[in-house]
């Protein structure tokens, strides 16, 4: 049993806490090399980010783009009118909100587009080599559940402090 400070820590945590870490080198791992790949292309992480997004998920608004993102709107906005400026992204109004905007990509972007998936395959494939289908099945079994025990135990985060405020 390892100890941290004054508390022991069991076996089944230690094993838990070495795959935190490997998860969040993995991933900050992942993301530095398919940046180092698509920065040949002239593509930054915010633009190839935000390209990405609009192309997930077409007519999205700067609002709900920052949200996917992980930014603040302000943020958001500032990378949507260089997108614009640059002829990759327009903005379109919003049928449900007239002082809003939809976003979409440009015909400009598709090539772009194309090379960012291109990226994608060849990455995907050299770090996912070795895995059969069903590895990567189970594999997205499990870090769905995980995905949704973080996103639970955020919201009973979130509650606790709107709690303690009132």
């Amino acid at each position: 049993m390892k100890t941290t400070g004054e508390q022991a820590i069991s076996p089944p945590d230690v094993q838990k806490r070495a795959i935190g870490r490997k998860l969040a080198v993995i991933s900050r791992q992942l993301w530095q090399q398919f940046d180092q790949n698509v920065q040949s292309a002239g593509v930054s992480r915010a633009k190839w980010g935000l390209i990405a997004a609009v192309a997930r998920r077409p007519g999205a608004t700067q609002r709900a783009i920052a949200a996917m993102l992980q930014v603040t709107e302000v943020t958001a906005g500032r990378m949507i009118d260089r997108l614009c400026d640059d002829g990759l992204l327009e903005r379109r109004e919003n049928p449900q909100d007239r002082r809003g905007y939809c976003l979409y990509l440009t015909t400009a972007a598709k090539p772009l587009l194309d090379r960012l998936g291109e990226a994608a395959a060849i990455y995907e494939a050299e770090a996912f080599a070795g895995l059969s289908e069903a590895d990567l099945a189970q594999l997205e079994t499990l870090l769905d559940i995980i995905a949704r025990n973080v996103a639970a135990a955020a919201q009973r985060q979130e509650s606790r402090k709107s709690d303690d405020a009132t």
